[in-house]
């Protein structure tokens, strides 16, 4: 973490355009507030071995006291400076530092003075000792030392927080915005431009139809990046999106019944093996989608005009390895059945960028605008708790494993 006081360091002058200082930078931990820290810690240390050394009765345990309490403070503040030195926090903190030194010090004395007083009182000893209100002291400047940082370092956090906090408002209000241009302005905008195709297509020669068809298949492009953006929008910032359980196997019959309607080339089978288990799973408003965009993904892609793309629904026991887990109220917790979708096809392959998306969700992927559909799938099976593989298939052609928890059937109250 880069200080935020001071000014006029290498990276000031270069962000105002001026050349750089050949001036060593002052060291963090150099600073008037903890200066005043050490120097206190100093006079804390010389007075208590100057006492232990010059007490009148003496005796070897004060002398020992009258080293280690000193050697325990000077410890402490090279601690304090030491972690000033790596973390380098803000200089308005130096000062707070430095307070705690001293705050730390004041219930150690009186503490110990108190303590002192009373053994007097009950005859143990004989008078109060200033090397033991030293050694208290000194204590003290352990104590402050040790709540300084953290309360420091507690402080630091929550502003670092606040800032991020502040960062992702700005992000969603600005992705609310751009989204909302995109579904709306941008649909509108497509509208009038699939209009002047169809009207250019009546009144013009025949020989630039390839021309507007090539306009027409990017503008359907752009149409379904803007659908994505809204399922993005819902997936990301809906609210009670993913409550009870839905039979998994309904909802690929479902996927698998349309995309044979929009997709008549494609050859487009489904398995389910579950044996006596059902492939219940965690429901989302979104999950039909998720499915949908993945087989779809896998027809469109196919680099040939009859693609083949095989849909499985199988449950097994949760293996080693596994990272599906079950989201509830006390925390997510590992899963003990799990309902896989695995979606083989015959086309090329993914792409690595698109892979990352699948299974980490690496933003290098929305170079394409296909990535924003295989966002929309990363968020919604992490939503639920589960995990997205994607491998290579012998020869050609892809596998998408999705896997998710298996839940009880009677989760699923508000399943229809």
């Amino acid at each position: 973490m880069t200080s935020s006081g001071g000014s006029g360091g290498p990276t000031d002058a270069a962000a105002e355009g001026m050349p750089e200082s050949t001036e060593p930078a002052v060291p963090p931990w150099r600073s008037p507030a903890l200066a005043v820290g050490g120097a206190f810690t100093a006079a804390l240390v010389v007075l208590t071995a100057g006492f232990a050394f010059t007490e009148a009765d003496r005796t070897a345990g004060s002398l020992v006291l009258g080293l280690v309490g000193p050697l325990a403070a000077v410890w402490a503040y090279g601690v304090v400076l030491a972690w000033v030195a790596r973390v380098d926090p803000p200089r308005r903190h130096h000062t707070r530092l430095t307070g705690w030194l001293v705050v730390g010090v004041i219930p150690f004395v009186v503490g110990g003075v108190i303590n002192q007083a009373y053994m007097a009182a009950v005859g143990s000893l004989t008078g109060v000792s200033a090397t033991a209100a030293g050694w208290w002291a000194c204590g003290g400047v352990v104590f402050g030392a040790a709540v300084g940082i953290g309360d420091v370092r507690v402080r630091m956090r929550t502003a670092e927080a606040e800032a991020a906090n502040a960062r992702n408002e700005r992000f969603v209000e600005v992705l609310t915005v751009l989204n909302r241009v995109l579904r709306h302005d941008v649909r509108n905008d497509l509208t009038v431009i699939a209009g002047y195709i169809d009207l250019a297509r009546r009144e013009s020669d025949p020989s630039i139809h390839e021309y507007l068809d090539g306009i027409q298949n990017r503008a359907e492009r752009i149409e379904r990046l803007s659908d994505h953006a809204a399922l993005a929008e819902d997936a990301v910032m809906g609210e009670d999106t993913h409550t009870g359980a839905t039979d998994m196997a309904r909802v690929v019959r479902r996927v698998v019944g349309a995309i044979d309607r929009d997709y008549p080339e494609a050859t487009v089978s489904l398995r389910v093996d579950a044996a006596d288990r059902t492939a219940w799973v965690p429901d989302h408003d979104l999950l039909e989608s998720a499915i949908h965009n993945v087989v779809e993904n896998a027809v469109e892609h196919a680099d040939h005009a009859d693609p083949t793309v095989d849909v499985v629904v199988q449950v097994r026991d949760a293996e080693e390895g596994d990272a599906v887990r079950v989201v509830g109220g006390d925390g997510p917790t590992a899963a003990g059945e799990v309902v896989e979708v695995v979606v083989t096809d015959d086309g090329p392959g993914f792409p690595d960028r698109e892979r990352t998306v699948l299974e980490e969700g690496g933003e290098e992927a929305l170079e394409h605008s296909s990535g924003m559909g295989l966002w929309v799938v990363h968020w919604i099976v992490d939503a639920v708790g589960g995990e997205t593989d994607v491998t290579s298939r012998d020869g050609d052609g892809s596998v998408v494993t999705l896997r998710f928890p298996r839940v009880d059937e009677d989760a699923s109250a508000d399943d229809e």
